[in-house]
């Protein structure tokens, strides 16, 4: 039996007015994938996955489930992926608990209130990543780590499998950017989807089944962290030089940094 795409991206174009972001991008995510998207600024990594979430429109062909995304709402999106932001402050001080129960916002018919069920299956999202310690405390008190913890169980929460997430580890301290990545890799094995962007290619290397480099606006590599993440790549997209080496059978990405000491 041929596997689905859930996510179907064909010949995909895109520019603010003028400049152009994307140039035919071809693209597809099969379910319990973790795929990386590797690239530097500008490239059109976020931009891609703004016109995958119909925030923006281009042109080519972008399907969701097997359906052309124009027949969606935002709402029926909302049924199939969760959009899991860099984290953020809120203009009003929710409740963690408060913020997950609003990804149940695509499951309430207009005006209606969050039921009974609507907060266990809230609390269930913060029990499955261990933070229901958090559910009382105020969303815009908690640090960078937590916030982003709170709103992968607000998308836990969506009861959707599919999560796409723009540079989850932005602003993060290492600690908690190893944690979170970890807790992608958890939950991939127990059969979720994520799609990602991201600037670190030992980030890939580390939790990725699949790495996809943009640059320039095109696709230029696809397949497997190792196929994809090598010095040669490394130099072309980034213009640095790095080893690729591997340490207790993880693959690493290192730069070569020459130090310029003054002679005295």
């Amino acid at each position: 039996m041929e596997l689905k795409p859930i996510i179907e991206v064909k010949n995909l174009h895109f520019s603010y007015k003028k400049h152009r972001v994307l140039a035919g991008v071809d693209l597809e995510l099969y379910r319990g994938e973790v795929v990386s998207l590797l690239g530097p600024n500008g490239c059109g990594k976020s931009t891609l996955i703004k016109l995958i979430l119909k925030l923006l429109h281009g042109e080519g062909e972008i399907k969701i489930a097997s359906k052309e995304i124009g027949k969606y709402s935002h709402k029926d999106i909302a049924s199939h992926v969760a959009y899991i932001p860099q984290y953020n402050n809120t203009p009003f001080n929710y409740t963690v608990l408060e913020m997950v129960v609003m990804g149940r916002v695509s499951k309430l018919d207009f005006f209606a209130l969050p039921s009974a069920n609507d907060y266990e299956v809230a609390n269930k999202a913060l029990e499955k990543i261990n933070i229901e310690h958090l559910h009382d405390k105020a969303f815009g008190q908690l640090s960078g780590g937590q916030k982003q913890m709170v709103l992968l169980a607000r998308a836990i929460a969506q009861e959707v499998n599919v999560f796409i997430m723009d540079e989850p580890v932005a602003g993060l301290d290492y600690g908690n950017q190893i944690r979170l990545l970890e807790l992608i890799n958890e939950l991939s094995a127990q059969g979720y989807t994520f799609l990602k962007t991201t600037h670190y290619p030992d980030h890939a290397l580390l939790v990725s089944s699949r790495v996809v480099v943009m640059n320039g606006g095109k696709i230029i590599a696809d397949g497997t962290p190792s196929e994809v993440i090598t010095s040669k790549m490394i130099e072309s997209v980034y213009d640095i030089k790095a080893d690729i080496i591997t340490h207790d059978s993880h693959k690493r990405c290192v730069p070569i940094f020459e130090q310029k000491r003054e002679v005295i």
